[in-house]
């Protein structure tokens, strides 16, 4: 994607500043880094949070995430660092549960050497007409007791079976990832025809599995969440091979995508050791999310509730024609719902004493979902081709929000837009005319002052000043 692309935005502080410590460490894309961190927030606290998106209507909070970049961007880098907790965490539990099967073989052993002999006297008994009853009662209390053997908690899969997938949640843990660096393994695989298992696990429903030679079980999903690193070579194949499966499924409607643009070319050496406390801060972060067990269900306040409802209007009335996701419904379907896991992911895991998501937290998470789904329109809405006016219409409001947001400017004059604006669009007649569709679609407000003639972000939780309204 070498057309203008506007920048991911800003993460509340903490993050931020994890995101440029590693950029300065590994100079990979920032929007690889932020896809990648999100992903792993998600892992740590969706084991223990739902987030109520109304009265009575909690939904889980995993992630489905991807990121398109050219082999060379670091991936591998930027997900070693960032994954860094899980894998070790796993390592850990895996090394237990090793040592704890000396333990239990020689329970079990016990146990049947107990069983074996009850059975044997029952036997005996009913033989020889005796009564059975106190035999009986003994051999019910022992087979209760059972030992069990300790199975290691399973976070991340990859590579794997839906199969393999579904058993390794009901057995080892009912919160994990999917995590694809090498894209190339899922798209040629068996999970690639089995996208509605993900759309299950995403929405947190249960999943039966019925088996022939072994018992039957049911999934039951605390979060799943996961994260797809594929080249663009690759990712068209995907769409080429199952594209409208994934269209047709809802699974692309989940996805919340993005197409760094290249660091490659302007990775300089400058000999200073990058920092790591931010590093250090997030692991420890993790850790503690990690250790939580309580159930904890989060509520946005009253005032975020209400920005929350605005914002699921807004994507509701972007499908009508003309509406920037006109030809994405099935996206736009779910952006509510999206922004509302993206503030408690980003709430969950900076907040411990507080079960209420502020405005602030949902307006960072609006911000990310309204960048995703712009990558969204880029990358998949293929089967519904936008014309130039769109498109141009489409990357003008991107770079507008992206000026508002970057500069923290409540408005931007036309003026600067025609100095400054993407090359392609400086023509006034044109500039106009763009201008209109967006304000009649509901994604600016224009306003005159004088001579100038000032343009507003009108996404449902920027309020216009007062002397505007």
């Amino acid at each position: 994607m070498n057309v203008f692309t506007q920048p991911i935005p800003d993460l509340p502080k903490e993050l931020d500043q994890l995101v440029h410590e590693i950029q300065t460490s590994v100079q990979a894309p920032r929007e690889l880094i932020v896809t990648v961190l999100l992903g792993a927030i998600a892992l740590s606290v969706q084991h223990y949070c739902r987030v109520e998106l109304k009265p009575k209507l909690s939904r889980p909070v995993g992630l489905l995430l991807l990121a398109e970049c050219e082999s060379g961007e670091r991936k591998s880098a930027v997900l070693k660092l960032l994954f860094k907790p899980f894998t070790e965490i796993q390592r850990r539990w895996s090394e237990e549960a090793s040592a704890e099967l000396a333990t239990y073989e020689v329970e079990h052993a016990l146990w049947r050497e107990k069983v074996d002999a009850l059975r044997d006297a029952l036997r005996r008994a009913a033989r020889k007409g005796a009564s059975t009853d106190e035999i009986e009662k003994k051999l019910r209390e022992i087979l209760k007791v059972r030992p069990k053997r300790s199975s290691a908690r399973r976070l991340i899969y990859a590579d794997v079976t839906p199969e393999a997938l579904l058993e390794g949640l009901h057995e080892f843990g009912n919160s994990a990832a999917l995590v694809y660096d090498e894209f190339s393994q899922f798209c040629d695989g068996p999970m690639a025809r089995q996208l509605g298992i993900l759309n299950t696990l995403w929405s947190g429903e249960d999943v039966p599995v019925n088996r022939k030679t072994s018992p039957s079980f049911v999934v039951n999903p605390a979060g799943f969440t996961c994260l797809f690193l594929p080249q663009p070579s690759v990712l068209g194949r995907f769409l080429d091979k199952r594209g409208d499966d994934a269209h047709g499924n809802g699974f692309l409607a989940r996805v919340l995508p993005c197409s760094p643009l290249s660091t490659q070319g302007h990775r300089f050496e400058n000999g200073v050791q990058a920092a790591d406390g931010n590093l250090q801060w997030f692991y420890d972060r993790c850790n503690k999310q990690l250790e939580k067990t309580d159930p904890r269900l989060l509520k946005f306040s009253p005032q975020a509730q209400a920005n929350w409802i605005s914002i699921a209007n807004f994507y509701e009335s972007s499908v009508q024609p003309g509406g920037p996701f006109h030809e994405s419904k099935e996206f736009a379907s779910k952006a509510a719902e999206n922004i509302a896991r993206i503030a408690a992911v980003l709430h969950a895991f900076l907040y411990d004493n507080s079960e209420e998501i502020s405005p602030e937290t949902l307006q960072y998470a609006n911000d990310l979902f309204f960048y995703y789904g712009n990558q969204h329109l880029r990358s998949f809405a293929r089967a519904n081709p936008l014309s130039e006016d769109q498109r141009n219409a489409m990357d003008l409001c991107a770079w507008i929000y992206s000026i508002l947001s970057g500069k923290r400017w409540n408005y931007v004059t036309k003026a600067y837009i025609l100095q400054y604006g993407p090359n392609r669009l400086r023509n006034k007649a044109k500039l106009d005319l763009l201008l209109e569709y967006l304000a009649a679609s509901f994604q600016i407000t224009i306003w005159k002052q004088g001579k100038r003639t000032l343009i507003c972000q009108n996404t449902p939780v920027q309020m216009l000043p007062a002397q505007w309204q």
